[in-house]
């Protein structure tokens, strides 16, 4: 029988080891000090899927990480992470999921810079057909993330430096199965819809994602006709693209492959980021090696970006 999930006490326990990445991302919802100044070239990071877990030195591997970001020459002015904090929240039994977000409490207090969060597949508790935390037992789907790292939400916006931030949900559940899968739902899609207009057609905009909208690794390694599952991208980015293309959307960043990949579209680049953990920390995959993105944003709405190793060795 697995061991009841308390929202009061979880939070009061871990109170303290969120309020400093807390306090450093305020301007979530409101934007920061610096947007009511004239907008300067500013950099931030894209800090995707380390699977933080207790083996294979994964939390040396992302407090080493969130070391080079903080020894960056450029000093970013935040993180944002692309979801998959922890290794696995799916298929495991509570005293398994607190101790793997307790771990990545433990590396986040070394970052030395603001973080926002994006939750990914694996940060939500028993959405799987595998599960053994069920339907209605305390701490089942999002409550954690949301309640630790979201102030409550899982999707959210900001703005910094003449450039506008959404950091959506991409993790929809099946119905039937209860397995996750790719989707952005309706009440979603209608705050998007009132952010963008809020936020107008000449602010250069950033989204993140933790599935990607498009990608094109797996027919690269598997064929051309390699069929995908719900899993792989968010299913009806069809149906909300004309939304998306009234705006001035440059860059969609996202996670979930593992793979460092960029496409571009149109205007738009599609990025996803690769993996700080690598193949789940077992070494580097398809010769890419663990680390993370930086980009440097530009008044003009202009933007670059570099793949960052970090040095990780995996360990035996």
């Amino acid at each position: 029988m697995q061991p009841m999930y308390s929202r009061s006490a979880f939070s009061r326990r871990h109170f303290l080891a969120s309020a400093a990445a807390f306090s450093g991302a305020a301007g979530w919802l409101s934007g920061t000090a610096s947007d009511a100044a004239e907008p300067k070239p500013f950099s931030f990071v894209f800090f995707t899927d380390p699977h933080v877990q207790p083996e294979k030195g994964a939390t040396e591997g992302v407090k080493q990480a969130f070391a080079k970001v903080n020894a960056l020459e450029q000093r970013p002015d935040f993180v944002i992470t692309g979801g998959d904090l922890i290794m696995d929240a799916l298929n495991v039994g509570m005293d398994r999921v607190q101790l793997q977000w307790d771990l990545w409490d433990e590396c986040q207090k070394t970052l030395e810079v603001p973080i926002h969060h994006t939750v990914g597949n694996h940060d939500v508790t028993g959405w799987s057909s595998k599960a053994i935390v069920k339907p209605g037992d305390s701490g089942y789907g999002k409550a954690i993330f949301s309640e630790r790292y979201g102030q409550g939400k899982t999707y959210r916006s900001f703005d910094h430096g003449g450039w506008h931030f959404v950091i959506l949900d991409s993790i929809g559940q099946d119905p039937v199965t209860l397995d996750y899968k790719g989707w952005i739902d309706d009440d979603q899609l209608a705050w998007l819809k009132a952010d963008l207009e809020k936020t107008g057609t000449q602010t250069p905009v950033i989204l993140v994602t933790h599935i990607p909208f498009y990608s094109v690794w797996h027919q690269v390694l598997k064929g051309p006709a390699f069929p995908l599952d719900g899993k792989a991208l968010v299913g009806n980015v069809f149906e909300f693209r004309k939304l998306l293309a009234l705006y001035n959307i440059k860059l969609v960043l996202s996670g979930h492959g593992h793979i460092s990949e960029r496409i571009q579209f149109d205007k738009v680049v599609y990025l996803q980021g690769g993996a700080v953990c690598g193949m789940w920390w077992k070494g580097p995959v398809h010769g890419n090696p663990e680390g993370f993105v930086q980009i440097d944003c530009h008044p003009d709405g202009s933007f670059q970006d570099r793949y960052i190793s970090y040095g990780w060795k995996a360990r035996a």
